[in-house]
């Protein structure tokens, strides 16, 4: 499953503009009053003004090449992105999942991460930089029902569940190695923090073979 498009919201895009364009350097596709849009690796990531009053908040993933991590720390560092420490440092282990991750966030305190997954084979080549970061490799859905949720993704795109987990009431994955959509209920923690996750309204493409689906979820 590859993730081709992403939409979120933004309670300031003027700021949203600067930490990804000026502190993450990924290139600005457009901008007008009501949206900002910038390339990630194979994928398109856009923030839309969020409505007055709101306070949508999201956690996504960035995939980067095996055996770069540390090398991300010190590229995260380098531009005065603050990482989030879990019990184990920052850089935090899915054995099941053989895949390494680091967590951070953004202007608008999404939690995103850097993750590489060992089984892709898609090792660097230089010194790591922005076009290191290979696309959008997760999107965190939040919603009262997930196993539900992921029904209806599974019948409207071809997607599955993730082989390797997990698939739990309260906590499940979709996709492959190349793109996961992470559900999780309403209320549980976003790891590693102690931020309970919401429902926000998002949008996103996702590609399966040849058969690509649009999603737009809490609206």
């Amino acid at each position: 499953m590859d993730i081709l498009k992403l939409v979120l919201q933004s309670k300031n895009l003027d700021e949203t503009q600067r930490f990804y364009q000026e502190r993450l350097g990924f290139k600005l596709l457009f901008r007008n009053m009501n949206q900002v849009g910038f390339q990630v690796g194979s994928s398109e990531l856009v923030f839309k003004k969020a409505s007055e009053g709101s306070s949508p908040q999201y956690h996504f993933a960035f995939l980067i090449p095996i055996q770069s991590i540390e090398l991300a720390i010190q590229w995260l560092n380098d531009r005065g992105v603050k990482m989030l420490i879990s019990d184990s440092g920052p850089i935090v282990c899915f054995e099941n999942w053989k895949a390494k991750s680091v967590y951070f966030k953004d202007d608008q305190g999404n939690i995103l991460e850097v993750i590489c997954r060992m089984d892709l084979q898609n090792e660097i080549i230089g010194d790591f930089s922005t076009q290191n970061i290979m696309c959008i490799n997760e999107i965190g859905i939040v919603t009262d029902y997930p196993l539900e949720m992921a029904e209806k993704i599974i019948a409207d795109s071809g997607i599955n569940y993730f082989p390797k987990g997990p698939k739990d009431s309260d906590f499940l994955a979709l996709g492959e190695e190349s793109g996961l959509l992470v559900i999780s209920k309403e209320g549980r923690n976003w790891y590693p923090t102690q931020i309970p996750s919401t429902p926000c309204g998002l949008s996103f493409e996702i590609k399966v073979g040849d058969k690509t689906t649009w999603f737009e979820l809490n609206r």
